[in-house]
């Protein structure tokens, strides 16, 4: 008897050893992930005396099931884009580098080039996504936005993602309202754009939902209402409406239901 009791917990703390030798190397694993997810996010901005940029990329977990983008994609036009996988964790990280290679902004044919309008960058990744055939009813929101630095046109799309913010000074955020439809289920899915003049001091906000329960919320007319504490966030200059937006996110005080990937992009014009 004594022996078999003995034998019984020698044999517990064996699993017990195993397991927590399981779940190091498991954290390791997925910490060695998320570095790697990370490389494929943007190292440098592009450059340019007329804009500034801002970013935050917090992930839920090790790893995100949001990406980002900021491409200069030649001498006048800069594209840009947030993407947010349904759910996060690996099966949505793993998703979104696929995304990263599916979202094409231009394409170059012998010594030419053309750059797709936003509405076509929607379509076509829809297209790859669509020929896929995901399991698990998996689907990914966007919003890409292409920028001509010389006239400060703003032409954007989106697919299922909440609405760029246009931050103007003196004025209250807008949304800049254009339909379209989640990406990867309906393989004829539309997707509208809209382009926006803009000018000295403005400020363009995109970002994931899981930012939204700090930005604001939508209004039973359908309207969205602005939280207070991110008026007075985006009214800084955007050094200062980073860290201010950056920290006010990782202090929220959410359920763990309640806590998701969180990625923005803010670009303000000089």
């Amino acid at each position: 008897m004594e022996k078999s009791l003995l034998k019984s917990a020698t044999q517990r703390r064996k699993n017990v050893k195993n397991a927590l030798a399981f779940a190091g190397d498991l954290e390791s694993q997925l910490r060695m992930a998320g570095r790697v997810q990370r490389d494929f996010l943007p190292k440098q901005l592009p450059e340019c005396s007329q804009l500034q940029w801002g970013t935050v990329f917090l992930p839920a977990e090790w790893v995100s099931g949001d990406i980002y983008d900021i491409v200069r994609l030649d001498e006048q036009n800069i594209g840009f884009y947030v993407a947010d996988v349904v759910g996060h964790g690996m099966p949505a990280a793993l998703l979104t580098i696929f995304l990263k290679q599916a979202l094409i902004m231009r394409q170059t044919q012998g010594n030419t080039y053309h750059i797709f309008e936003p509405a076509e960058v929607m379509t076509n990744l829809n297209a790859r996504l669509t020929e896929q055939k995901l399991s698990g009813n998996q689907f990914i929101t966007c919003c890409y936005c292409l920028l001509n630095i010389e006239t400060l046109q703003l032409t954007y799309a989106r697919a299922g993602h909440p609405y760029p913010i246009l931050i103007r000074p003196a004025q209250p955020p807008l949304p800049l309202e254009v339909r379209g439809s989640l990406l990867g289920i309906f393989e004829n899915a539309e997707f509208g754009q809209q382009t926006v003049q803009l000018q000295a001091g403005d400020k363009l906000l995109i970002y994931s939902d899981g930012a939204e329960s700090y930005i604001g919320s939508s209004e039973q007319e359908g309207k969205f209402d602005f939280n207070e504490l991110f008026r007075e966030t985006a009214a800084l200059p955007i050094d200062e409406m980073m860290q201010q937006f950056e920290a006010s996110l990782q202090n929220q005080h959410l359920k763990p239901s309640e806590i998701d990937d969180i990625t923005a992009i803010v670009l303000q014009i000089c």
